[in-house]
């Protein structure tokens, strides 16, 4: 029984026989080229926009920046969440919500 991959190797001698004409890996990097200098402009300039609106409602960006460092670290429990529902997915019942078997 042989290891090899007879679709693959069909794959890879159609690319030998017929490899793709140099106009489309043009457009298809030209494309690309495109895209990466949006991306990189939309992240430059997408949260200053955010910053914009903040301003000029009023907010200032120093509360931007406070508000960041105060949020909890990801996994943390939120000190104000109210205890969960006894019976709900994933609670464990508290020994006070057990009535004795007596």
């Amino acid at each position: 029984m042989s290891t090899t991959n007879s679709f693959k190797q069909i794959m890879e001698e159609d690319a030998l026989m017929f490899p793709p004409p140099p106009e489309i890996e043009e457009h298809v990097f030209g494309s690309l080229q495109i895209l990466t200098m949006m991306g990189q402009a939309m992240e430059l300039y997408i949260p200053k926009v955010f910053e914009m609106f903040i301003l000029t409602l009023g907010g200032t960006v120093k509360e931007i920046d406070e508000a960041v460092k105060n949020e909890l670290p990801e996994g943390a429990a939120d000190p104000d969440a109210e205890s969960p529902t006894p019976g709900m997915a994933g609670t464990l019942p508290r020994d006070e919500d057990i009535a004795p078997t007596d």
